[in-house]
């Protein structure tokens, strides 16, 4: 069940509210932080940038059944900087979006959490634009799918080089006869 903050709700049917949205993206080589505020915010203690080009962010959708809800981002990319994120490992990132209203920046819902999933740049020379697009999913979008699991001594020590729980696998492998039933 959705938790929303009572003053978020409160806000909004009021109908004089300003909401604002916060975007997290945890890259490998740091956090991107941007708002669609007219200013830059802090909030927990973490800088939300405003010029950092978001123009557009799907509205959250409400559905009854687990499937890959895709979720787009869009930001300006004049300088490559959103880019050079996106050729560092780009895939798989978190992403978060939360929602506030102007004025109070502690009490925030989270419209969505998930991770990327695809991510492109389009260039178009006639208008001078540059956009890159983030295509995020839900955790629930891996509900169906497959992972292949090796059992042995090379694959488990590269997950964790100090299990030693397949060591003697191939050693212990005799001819065991197990009984079964009844005489």
């Amino acid at each position: 069940m959705k938790n929303t903050p009572t003053s978020i709700i409160t806000a909004l049917v009021s109908g004089v509210s300003q909401p604002y949205l916060l975007l997290d993206m945890e890259f490998t080589s740091g956090t991107l932080r941007l708002t669609n505020l007219a200013f830059d915010v802090q909030v927990g203690g973490n800088t939300y940038i405003s010029d950092g080009g978001l123009t557009k962010m799907d509205p959250p959708r409400l559905t009854s059944v687990l499937d890959r809800e895709v979720y787009r981002i869009q930001l300006i990319d004049f300088d490559n900087e959103i880019k050079s994120y996106f050729d560092s490992q780009a895939l798989g990132t978190s992403v978060t979006v939360r929602l506030g209203i102007e004025g109070n920046y502690t009490e925030l819902d989270t419209v969505f959490k998930g991770r990327i999933d695809g991510v492109s740049v389009e260039t178009n020379p006639e208008e001078g634009t540059k956009e890159a697009t983030i295509e995020c999913t839900s955790p629930f979008a891996a509900l169906d799918r497959t992972n292949n699991r090796m059992t042995d001594k090379q694959h488990q020590t590269a997950i964790l080089t100090s299990d030693r729980c397949f060591d003697l696998i191939y050693a212990s492998s005799k001819t065991i006869e197990s009984k079964w039933g009844k005489k």
